[in-house]
Order: structure tokens, then sequence, then C-alpha cells
């Protein structure tokens, strides 16, 4: 029986241009000049950052690169 046929198997997509998520992942990265960083913060600590970034409704990526800007390579 051919994987087409089967109920709940999805035919791929003939305009697919990506092979796997990562490659999507990828490929957007790129686009938008990003580098992915990881980092490690005390769990009481990303909870009040969790608090905080559901109060503002900000993005964490954007709220954590202005931080560094206005923060860590402000001009002194």
């Amino acid at each position: 029986m051919d994987q087409q046929t089967l109920p709940g198997i999805k035919a791929p997509r003939a305009d697919k241009v990506y092979a796997t998520r990562a490659d999507k992942q990828a490929a957007y990265r790129d686009r938008h000049n990003m580098q992915a960083v990881t980092i490690q913060l005390p769990r009481d600590l990303c909870t009040e950052l969790g608090a905080y970034l559901k109060r503002t409704g900000k993005p964490k990526s954007e709220t954590i690169a202005a931080l560094i800007k206005s923060q860590l390579l402000r001009k002194r």
C-alpha cells in the first residue's frame, strides 16, 4: 500500500523549500542576521522574567537585546 493512500498520511508538498524545520530555522536566522544564544539563569530570576514579559507583552529576544544595548554596551 502506498503511503499517499493511507488515511491520516499527508502527501509531501510539491512546493516545499526546506528539507527539515532546522533548515527552515537556519535560513530565517541567516536572512535576519541573527545568532542563537543559550543562557542559564537561576529559576527564580527566570520566573520573574517570564512574569514581566507576560505583563508587558514584549518578546523575550527583543527585551534582552534592548537591555544588552542599553546597559552593557552603552557608551560611558
